[in-house]
């Protein structure tokens, strides 16, 4: 009988969970440190389960939990499904769970309303903050005579505060003996901060688990790895990608080694870059030297006809683009990228506008097409008074005149539309946004009126680039971005690197790899580089392949060619 050779990902997990259980049955706080493939969640939930296992009977009889707070919904949907529910664990995003400890506190509360000088002008137009009720729900801040509600951002920022105070830091450890946090490196910077500040230089309250990577940063500013004062263990596992991918994040990261748990096995990794063209590149101050976006689009097509004549499965392939002005011309919304600053406004959803688009009007048309009309009514939250067959024939008439809308109008066709139906109902801010148009009686927008400004510009884009935006965004397409696909994985992947943003140089990420020049004015923009890319190309199982599209220096291809290796650093021609 032949032996089985050893899982060295496997062996390598295996250790750093005995250094987490040490550090659980001494009460010493930890920072798990896992690349991407390691399997974070598992070493999360493995955590949970040995507290359940020890403790769980004596926290539920003290009347304490442990906390575990996550940075989305998905996330905290999928470990509590882990851990069967069990009531010695709270599994809570941030916000969710600093609200659930801060509502009691109504009187602290107004006090930390009212330092908030920013919002004065509000306050006082709201009546002042006086003994109203503080509320969280809307996710924006406002005063009225009956309440204050908090944005998001306001609720862990006021949980950091409370925290600087003896009493509250008392009650919290009391409630949670213990709290593990999930993708620490893009939780809240107050926070984090007061827990560092409080519990880990003091080693006083609970026991405190982090659990993340901060080389998969991508949200926030800090990008290095915070300095606090806890336990460090490194998770050198990957369970994801094959040695040939696996050896590539080694290089880019030696401090933090990755055993491939199929050793013998071989994938691919490789590196294509578009030096071969000679025409004009772009030569903008958000782009320089790339190929223009025609040619781009023909170097990508005949580098996926090469793959798939080499056997790669083309339908098992992502294709992972960062700029998203070409993608989005690509895709068939050039002009929506033009209107916000921010991508996320649009990719996340973020713009109240577009959230409705993707949430409501496309879910809604699309059940409507399919003839689940209990799934329509669903989407709307209600169900419309029919009472007789005239409602039903109005209903439908309705629906059919917002899809021929939907098809050959622009935005502000749809929504004077709905205005008009209320099939479905515009939600209040889009109606404010209305209202605050009329009003103008047709005179400028003034200049500080931003949201308004943008507001204006997407009314007057064809609708059917928000069609094409939304089959994006709910991944209905065979391309994404690097930020859209944290924490995924994907059998192969064509990662595209090329200009059109300002916050990304490729050519200099490559460069200061080799050259090791980082310096004050380049390592802010080089460590977003660096961490996007390694986001990007830790996607894969089976098969890598890089296309730059932008000119690359020999010392930047000296670069690829350390990470990639000689032989797998290729000129593609057309």
């Amino acid at each position: 009988m032949t032996k089985q050779a050893p899982n060295p990902a496997l062996i390598a997990a295996q250790e750093a969970q005995l250094k987490v259980d040490v550090c659980i049955d001494t009460n010493d706080s930890f920072r798990l440190e896992a690349g991407a493939g390691a399997g974070k969640t598992y070493s999360l939930i493995s955590a949970l389960k040995r507290i359940i296992s020890t403790r769980g009977t004596t926290l539920l009889q003290a009347g304490q939990k442990v906390a575990c707070i996550t940075y989305t919904e998905t996330a905290r949907d999928e470990i509590a499904r882990e851990i069967e529910e069990h009531p010695a664990i709270l599994v809570e995003t941030i916000h969710a769970f600093s609200w659930m400890f801060l509502s009691p506190f109504q009187k602290s509360l107004r006090l930390l309303v009212e330092e908030l000088i920013d919002r004065n002008d509000k306050i006082v137009e709201g009546g002042g903050v006086g003994v109203k009720p503080i509320e969280y729900n809307l996710g924006y801040f406002g005063v009225d005579q009956n309440r204050i509600t908090l944005a998001h951002d306001d609720v862990p920022l006021f949980m950091a505060k409370l925290l600087s105070k003896t009493k509250y830091r008392k009650l919290l450890a009391k409630q949670f003996p213990v709290i593990f946090i999930d993708e620490y490196q893009d939780t809240d910077k107050h926070f984090m901060a007061a827990l560092s500040e409080y519990f880990f230089k003091t080693k006083e309250g609970p026991l405190v688990g982090l659990f993340g990577d901060h080389w998969q940063t991508i949200y926030r500013g800090e990008f290095e790895l915070a300095d606090f004062e806890l336990t460090a263990i490194n998770k050198g596992a990957n369970f994801r990608s094959e040695p040939a991918i696996v050896d590539v994040l080694n290089k880019l990261r030696p401090e933090l080694i990755q055993a491939a748990s199929k050793p013998r096995s071989l994938g691919e990794a490789r590196f294509f870059y578009a030096n071969s063209y000679v025409g004009e590149r772009t030569n903008t101050s958000q782009s320089k030297g790339d190929v223009p976006a025609d040619i781009a689009r023909e170097f990508r097509e005949a580098l996926l006809q090469r793959l798939q004549s080499e056997g790669w499965d083309i339908h098992d392939t992502k294709v992972l683009m960062l700029t998203h002005n070409a993608l989005a011309a690509d895709q068939g919304y050039p002009l929506i990228p033009q209107i916000f600053t921010h991508k996320e406004a649009f990719i996340k959803k973020e713009d109240p506008t577009i959230r409705f688009f993707a949430d409501i009007v496309e879910p809604l048309t699309a059940s409507y097409s399919a003839g689940k009309y209990g799934e329509m009514f669903k989407i709307l939250g209600k169900l419309p008074s029919i009472n007789k067959h005239s409602d039903k024939a109005s209903w439908r008439e309705s629906i059919d005149t917002l899809n021929q809308i939907r098809q050959g109008g622009n935005v502000g066709d749809v929504i004077d539309h709905l205005q008009q139906t209320k099939r479905p109902q515009l939600p209040d801010k889009i109606r404010t946004f209305e209202d605050e148009l009329k009003l103008l009686e047709g005179k400028p927008i003034p200049d500080e009126s931003t949201s308004l400004i943008r507001y204006h510009k997407l009314r007057s884009v064809p609708y059917k680039q928000i069609i094409e935006l939304v089959k994006f965004i709910e991944g209905n397409t065979p391309f994404a971005t690097q930020h859209s696909v944290k924490g995924a994985e994907f059998e192969n992947v064509l990662v595209i690197l090329g200009g059109g943003w300002n916050h990304y140089n490729w050519p200099q990420l490559l460069e200061l790899l080799q050259t090791k020049n980082i310096n004050s004015k380049n390592e802010k923009g080089y460590y977003r580089a660096r961490n996007l890319f390694y986001v990007a190309i830790s996607r894969p199982m089976k098969r890598l392949a890089v296309l730059a599209t932008q000119t690359m220096s020999d010392t930047a291809l000296a670069g690829a060619t350390q990470l990639f290796g000689a032989d797998n650093v290729i000129s593609l021609t057309l």
